[in-house]
């Protein structure tokens, strides 16, 4: 699968590293079934998610098309469904107490591996 790294203009130096889940399987399971160590992802063409199913809360950022981020959840819990008007990509990861994304904060892509090598 893809994985891509995410430049963020407001944090030089800092990335953020996601495997791409762009087919409809891939962004209909996204992190499901997964375990909190899970790597954090990125579903393209999306502007709504759901946790249910989940076993673990999420921390959830929507980034509009010029990599503006638009809404942010953190420690989003199993059962919910979220969305967000303008959005074109959902980044996801396990909740957890480190630095996320914060609305306001503009993302775009260094680099990406389509053959999934990080």
């Amino acid at each position: 699968m893809p994985f891509a790294r995410f430049c963020i203009d407001e944090r030089p130096g800092e990335l953020l590293q996601a495997e791409v889940l762009s087919s409809w399987p891939q962004r209909l399971k996204g992190l499901l079934g997964s375990q909190p160590s899970v790597k954090s992802v990125v579903l393209t063409r999306c502007a709504s998610i759901h946790t249910i199913g989940m076993s673990y809360p999420l921390d959830v950022a929507f980034v509009g098309e010029l990599g503006e981020v638009l809404e942010v959840y953190r420690h989003l819990e199993p059962g919910e469904v979220v969305g967000c008007h303008g959005a074109s990509c959902v980044f996801e990861r396990a909740a957890c107490g480190s630095p996320w994304l914060s609305v306001g904060e503009h993302l775009w892509i260094c680099s990406i591996s389509a053959d999934g090598c990080r």
